[in-house]
């Protein structure tokens, strides 16, 4: 399934190109910026280890806080979002502690030049915001990777029950997944079938 998606996403470039300029119009995306939904950076790495955390929205990084906090100052913090709103938050409250990106968009060649750029030693993804091509590539490339405060709403699980072996296949690349209650844990262990 992974490989239809990522030769459907591969077909969609030309519309996915067309909604990120037409987002850019309606204020949605950074015109200076937008490049990085590509997996380019006009930032150059600095030495030393890169922990990536991917942190979607506001809420998101909110509960990445203590994460940053204890690791800033001893690696470089690179931290990705979706939205405007969350950029805005990490350039106002932790501007001198991380390197913010723009989360490339879930297509494999743009991945692979984000990877390639920040090679990161360690990967923390907050919550549940599961990219297929993403995930794969953490897993090819053997990056140590975990998935912390995750959380499964009913209607999350209902769905995903559909599909098990699909969110299975996604979340292998983590070596630790870290839930945010018992019941969350019960539903992940049921749709992964690991510890």
């Amino acid at each position: 399934m992974i490989v239809l998606y990522k030769y459907l996403g591969i077909i969609l470039i030309p519309l996915i190109k067309l909604n990120l300029f037409f987002r850019i119009l309606k204020g949605k995306e950074y015109k200076n910026r937008f490049f990085e939904r590509y997996g380019v950076s006009n930032i150059k790495k600095p030495k030393g280890n890169v922990i990536w955390i991917h942190a979607a929205s506001v809420g998101e990084f909110k509960s990445a806080d203590l994460l940053i906090n204890l690791l800033y100052k001893n690696y470089i913090i690179l931290v990705t979002t979706t939205t405007l709103s969350a950029a805005n938050f990490a350039s106002k409250h932790y501007d001198n502690k991380i390197i913010h990106q723009f989360a490339p968009l879930d297509i494999s060649f743009w991945v692979e030049k984000f990877l390639n750029k920040w090679q990161p030693k360690l990967v923390i993804w907050i919550e549940s915001d599961l990219w297929p091509i993403t995930m794969r590539l953490l897993k090819q490339k053997s990056i140590k990777s975990l998935l912390v405060n995750v959380r499964m709403s009913p209607q999350s699980f209902k769905k995903w029950k559909i599909i098990k072996f699909f969110y299975k296949q996604m979340t292998e690349c983590f070596s630790e997944i870290f839930a945010q209650s018992k019941l969350d844990r019960d539903r992940i262990k049921t749709l992964t079938n690991r510890n």
